[in-house]
């Protein structure tokens, strides 16, 4: 029924003599993969001899294509916040995910950049080779002379995330996800043009869900736009010269979206550090080793615990480059060292860059925690909406975001019961198109009706569910990975929650993008914790797919805190 449907789309749609057969092929094969409502159906003949007429009103197959022009729409504006938040790797992926779809639509889209409208088939390629011209890479450090330590940043300005795969000198390696303008190339030989060949990732393939009937039918059609995104960089330290990247004539290019930029808040610079300092190059000359007892010494024994556990629990754990730079400030209690570059690779080929924090007990001079940074512009937005607060408030806001997706990096189901209280109001969702049968059946099973999309499965869980949960995602995923950017803290001024007084508690909205092996999702996290505690604890937490549609707070608290 499907191709006859899309038969007779095309023929509508179209000039029936065009010889466009590519345009052709892309409508009739994405819309046979279609999912059609308000079927009916006339039994003409019974079994063993059946015959059945199925047949569709031509208003369904209208709204169809309408929900796919907005589906456009929709990844366009997703686009355009991830390039102003400097996330290019999300930026391309809706760009170019969007330009696949409007191939397959038999009206024009119409889109927008910076007051210029035209139609999104011929809009977006610009935008996208635009966004590609404005990437420029280096060969910022040469390690053991083939750990190339490269830099990258988008309109002059580091990238937030980034994803590139390159050619080691006998294969193609990654992806890498490149953060705050960092990211690193290990090659078995150096090219004897001595430069290295990469290539940003534009189509994620392997991400497209195949019950995605939209996105997956375009993609199924072959009709995949050809946009070049290789670049040769020169392999020479501090290069700094700008990557052959496919730029486009002046007169096309499109302007970035513009950023809104916040300032960093100027901290307390410890005094007397050299200790802290040999500490530090300990851990790194640890890690460059593999052997971690090595820097056994510097830790407190909780410490040493949770760096042996980051060394043996997150794939390949190397360190990214050796000239690193320290400072550490005076926070919340600590002494906080920061940053030390790192790389995590795991067997699928799939690596992140992150960068290494430590909290030392201001007594002892000992590590006592460690934890994985947030993006530099994720920490910048939490100390600048709790500008107005003491500066305990802030550190302990950052600190928790900063333990919270490590512990899910080093699936600590320990650490996570520890900071939910015992009766936590937990909400999660869960694409349903993206699970397998057994696993939709479950979530189906214990479906919270919140309105919004019927693909997402909302639960409402105990703690001890929520974390027997976790304990299953975690024993059957061999990564687990959070990253979280455009964010809003504010100190909550509600009713009693769950016996926090009014005023005690801070929230966070803050936009999670959960990736793991098998499964990977976008999505708004909503959670009310309190800090007077050693360990701040969590007394509400909602996961929502669109900002958009977001249930606020107060309406949470009111339908479920009874």
């Amino acid at each position: 029924m499907s191709v006859q449907i899309s038969v007779s789309v095309y023929n509508s749609s179209y000039d029936e003599e065009s010889n466009d057969n590519s345009v052709q092929k892309a409508v009739l094969q994405s819309v046979s993969s279609a999912k059609f409502t308000n079927v009916q159906m006339r039994v003409l003949e019974e079994e063993p001899n059946a015959k059945v007429f199925c047949f569709m009103p031509r208003s369904e197959v209208k709204k169809m294509f309408e929900k796919r022009a907005n589906h456009i729409a929709n990844m366009v504006d997703a686009g355009k916040t991830a390039e102003s938040r400097m996330m290019i790797d999300e930026a391309l992926r809706n760009y170019y995910w969007a330009l696949v779809l409007a191939k397959t639509t038999p009206e024009p889209v119409e889109i927008e950049f910076n007051d210029k409208k035209g139609e999104a088939t011929s809009l977006l390629p610009i935008k996208i080779k635009s966004v590609l011209a404005m990437i420029n890479a280096s060969v910022d450090e040469i390690q053991d002379g083939k750990n190339l330590i490269l830099g990258f940043t988008y309109n002059g300005k580091p990238v937030s995330s980034l994803n590139f795969k390159y050619n080691d000198g006998q294969s193609i390696v990654g992806p890498i996800v490149a953060r705050d303008g960092i990211g690193e190339a290990s090659m078995a030989s150096i090219p004897a043009d001595r430069k290295l060949h990469l290539t940003y990732e534009l189509r994620f393939r392997n991400e497209v869900d195949p019950t995605d009937s939209d996105i997956a039918g375009a993609f199924n059609a072959g009709i995949l736009p050809n946009i070049n995104s290789s670049v040769a960089i020169a392999i020479k330290n501090n290069s700094k010269k700008k990557a052959a990247a496919p730029v486009l004539a002046s007169a096309e290019m499109l302007a970035a979206q513009p950023t809104n930029d916040k300032r960093s808040i100027a901290m307390q610079n410890a005094d007397n550090t050299d200790d802290l300092q040999k500490a530090v190059l300990a851990v790194e000359a640890a890690i460059s080793s593999n052997n971690p007892k090595s820097a056994f010494n510097y830790f407190t024994p909780e410490g040493y615990t949770l760096f042996a556990n980051l060394m043996a629990k997150n794939g390949k754990v190397t360190l990214v480059g050796k000239a690193q730079s320290h400072n550490f400030i005076i926070a919340d209690g600590y002494i906080i060292g920061r940053a030390t570059n790192i790389k995590r690779q795991f067997r699928n080929g799939k690596a992140f860059m992150e960068k290494l924090v430590y909290r030392f007990n201001p007594e002892s001079r000992k590590i006592e925690s460690v934890a994985f940074a947030l993006t530099q512009r994720a920490e910048n937005d939490i100390m600048n909406a709790a500008a107005s607060w003491p500066e305990v408030s802030r550190w302990a806001i950052l600190n928790f975001m900063e333990d919270y997706q490590t512990a899910f990096a080093l699936k600590r189901t320990d650490y996570i019961n520890s900071i939910f209280s015992d009766d936590a109001l937990i909400i999660t969702g869960t694409i349903l198109k993206k699970l397998n049968n057994a696993e939709r059946a479950f979530d189906r099973s214990k479906s919270l009706d919140l309105g919004g999309p019927k693909d997402i499965a909302y639960s409402q869980l105990s703690k001890t569910e929520y974390i027997d949960r976790l304990r299953k995602i975690f024993n059957t995923r061999e990564y687990v990975h959070l990253q979280f950017e455009d964010n809003v803290t504010r100190m909550i001024d509600l009713p009693a929650i769950n016996g926090i007084n009014k005023g005690a508690a801070f929230g966070i909205e803050i936009k999670q993008r959960y990736e793991s092996t098998g499964y990977s999702d976008d999505g708004y996290l909503t959670m009310v914790f309190d800090t007077r505690g050693k360990l701040p604890i969590i007394h509400v937490r909602l996961w929502q797919p669109d900002k958009n549609n977001m249930m606020s707070l107060q309406e949470f608290i009111s339908r479920f805190n009874k």
